[in-house]
């Protein structure tokens, strides 16, 4: 009687095995397609393109001197906020502590310089 229970278990096992190997090959057969790349948010419709370059160049020539005249703004800021960070310091004795005014003015010419460097890689 054991050796009859033995032989139905390994078989079972074996059965097992078999069906788990074969449902394996059915999906290595039919891998999982991938899903559709996303569409833009935005199409432009390719007839309004192209019916105007001389006013998509104005446009163009317009954001870019825009561009061009917040990032002089912003580099005149961060020269101001580095001139009076720089006179606090003079005033200050540092060696002890750092006023929280200073690191609050440190921490806002950090996030202009970033700023900056942005708009001059052109994002």
């Amino acid at each position: 009687m054991l050796e009859t229970r033995r032989v139905f278990i390994l078989a079972m096992a074996g059965v097992a095995g078999f069906l788990a190997a074969k449902e394996g090959w059915l999906f290595a057969q039919y891998p999982p397609t991938p899903p559709p790349p996303p569409q833009p948010a935005e199409t432009p419709n390719p007839a309004e393109m192209h019916s105007n370059p001389q006013a998509m160049a104005a446009a163009k020539r317009a954001r870019m001197q825009q561009d061009e005249k917040e990032f002089r703004e912003g580099v005149e800021r961060l020269y101001q906020l580095s001139g009076e960070l720089r006179e606090e310091v003079q005033k200050t004795a540092t060696t002890e502590v750092l006023s929280v005014r200073m690191v609050k003015k440190t921490e806002e010419i950090e996030k202009l310089a970033k700023l900056l460097k942005n708009k001059a890689k052109g994002g």
